[in-house]
């Protein structure tokens, strides 16, 4: 009987043991909570095996490189609709999660970067009529990554790249801008005949 309690008892603390642990695995960051010394710590915790108070939590982060894709439709110079699929790759800068922790938290996508993102594809796509959208669609890709890397500063992420997965001119725009280049060549088309007719 003695034997069974000691043994209950002993696997009752290796469990207590293991829920006042945390393992923060490679790839990932954490970030030590506690109420009673003024809560989030400003050490980053790097990969291992991490004790801590039972009324404390630590808080992972994954630093690795992802991948966030968003479907947006912009407005062009001419005020014409482009859908566009853009595709930005960041992660959280690793020596930097506790501050991250601190200024915007874990949901630092939907918060910070994806309005940021947006804002940036509606301005660079807004500088050019649609139909030349397709054409310029180098330049920008490299004014939005440029846009959202500067807004971005100072908030502790790190963008890798962002790219155009795919540009859609809307049936509806394309069908404007056929009928005004046919109305722009009717008038050209009238004013060589007034000149003609005038000599």
């Amino acid at each position: 009987m003695r034997y069974l309690t000691k043994t209950i008892f002993l696997v009752l603390l290796l469990f207590s043991l293991q829920a006042c642990g945390t393992t923060v695995h490679p790839g990932h960051r954490g970030v030590q909570w506690n109420p009673l010394t003024g809560g989030l710590t400003t050490q980053t915790l790097k990969s291992g095996f991490y004790w801590r108070a039972p009324w404390s939590q630590i808080y992972l982060y994954n630093v690795q490189w992802h991948s966030y894709t968003e479907t947006i439709e912009a407005l062009s110079s001419d005020h014409l609709p482009v859908v566009l699929k853009a595709v930005i790759v960041m992660r959280p800068i690793p020596d930097e999660v506790s501050f991250l922790a601190q200024d915007i938290g874990s949901e630092f996508y939907p918060r910070v970067v994806r309005p940021e993102l947006l804002a940036a594809i509606r301005s660079a796509v807004s500088r050019y009529p649609m139909v030349t959208v397709l054409e310029h669609g180098s330049e920008i890709v490299s004014r939005v990554e440029a846009l959202v890397v500067e807004k971005l500063k100072g908030r502790h992420l790190q963008v890798a790249s962002v790219a155009m997965a795919d540009i859609e001119l809307a049936m509806v725009g394309l069908d404007a801008v056929e009928r005004k280049q046919a109305k722009e060549q009717e008038k050209e088309s009238q004013q060589f005949e007034l000149i003609t007719a005038e000599k």
